[in-house]
């Protein structure tokens, strides 16, 4: 491949990774994480530089060439050990890890990184990386199989092995898409590598952004079926569930579909204002996040102070103590008002066959509820 496409591949990488990495600042992620992948997409497309950087310059037997050569390839070398690093931190921090719990741990899982980039500014001397010989071409060195062992074996295998345990026990399908991608995003940049060292093209370069590109792609659909004032699946992706549930019959066995809404939610809003009432509705969210999601339910926000939950169960019983459990919860919240959900709910099967038969009769049981709680003197409104 002439120099000229593989400079035109370098370029439009470096572009897609920039503009990836700028527009992850507008709040895709929380800032941790924001910072993390835009550091990643920043540090891709400055080892893709110095990449770029030493194609030029390989072969180029002159003082300036031989430099460039060197420099370049230290360089990124370095860049290409830090970039995997920050995968690391990045994915781990999506999953929720202990592992970094620490800075003694961070310093302990970077402390490899920092031997390869030493390494790699030392091979001027000790050609344990990499040399450049006379007529200025790039040559390996004795180690040079340690970078590859840091940065894929190391930081990004471990990392996306753990992934891909997570997406399997995992019930939520937002979390599944997540850690799934987290588990894929080696495999574009081990192809590309494997291809550039045996058709010597810039294959490791394209990989790097198509995994990023796809990690981006997932996040945008994430931001997309999620509501942002709670976090919770928003109504469009509630429906998307449905659908995938109901497109095979065992699926949808033992399967309560909970619709709810809080008492006296007007009353928060004219009494407090509504910025406390989006607190309550947050507050509403984490509580159904503490008490449904460890038995793998569904959580979406609905509209309005309206949720509703997907959940298996093996008997009705066990519906009216995760009902119960909700409340309890709510109950226990550091609020200066009552919080609590009137809960209507219906089971698949005996004439409830379809998503929208198991929504209308989800949602006639919650104005039963609402009725009975109206006569006894309850506010619910």
């Amino acid at each position: 491949m002439v120099k000229a496409l593989k400079i035109e591949i370098f370029m439009l990488c470096m572009i897609i990774l920039i503009g990836l990495a700028a527009r992850s600042r507008r709040s895709l992620f929380s800032s941790t994480q924001q910072l993390l992948f835009s550091m990643l997409g920043y540090t891709s497309a400055a080892y893709i530089f110095f990449d770029m950087i030493w194609t030029l310059s390989d072969g180029v037997s002159t003082p300036v060439g031989i430099t460039a050569n060197w420099i370049s390839n230290a360089v990124s070398f370095s860049l290409f050990a830090i970039a995997c690093l920050i995968w690391f931190f990045y994915s781990e921090t999506m999953q929720g890890s202990r592992f970094l719990a620490t800075r003694y741990r961070m310093a302990l899982v970077a402390l490899p990184t920092a031997v390869v980039v030493a390494l790699a500014f030392t091979s001027y001397w000790t050609h344990t990386l990499f040399y450049i010989d006379a007529q200025g071409v790039y040559r390996r060195g004795a180690a040079y199989m340690i970078q590859p062992i840091v940065s894929y074996c190391y930081d990004v295998i471990y990392t996306s092995l753990h992934a891909f345990v997570q997406a399997r026990k995992v019930e939520s399908l937002q979390k599944k898409a997540i850690y799934r991608t987290l588990a894929f995003f080696a495999v574009p940049a081990l192809v590309g590598g494997t291809f550039q060292v045996v058709f010597s093209v810039p294959g490791l370069c394209v990989g790097i952004m198509i995994s990023i590109l796809l990690l981006y792609i997932v996040y945008q659909e994430q931001l997309i079926s999620t509501d942002p004032l709670t976090g919770l699946n928003n109504r469009n992706r509630f429906e998307t569930y449905m659908l995938s549930l109901f497109s095979g019959a065992d699926q949808a066995d033992d399967v309560y579909l909970l619709m709810m809404d809080a008492d006296g939610f007007k009353q928060i809003n004219d009494h407090y204002g509504h910025v406390e009432g989006d607190h309550a509705l947050q507050v509403v969210s984490k509580a159904l996040k503490d008490v449904c999601s460890m038995s793998g339910g569904f959580i979406a926000r609905y509209g309005g102070d309206e949720f509703v939950v997907l959940q298996k169960a093996a008997t009705e019983q066990d519906i009216i103590g995760l009902c119960t459990a909700i409340n309890d919860e709510l109950a226990r919240a550091e609020v200066p008002y009552s919080l609590r959900m009137s809960i209507g709910y219906a089971r698949v099967g005996d004439g409830v066959d379809t998503w929208q038969d198991l929504l209308r009769a989800a949602d006639a049981e919650l104005y039963r509820v609402k009725g009975e709680k109206k006569k006894a003197g309850v506010q619910i409104r």
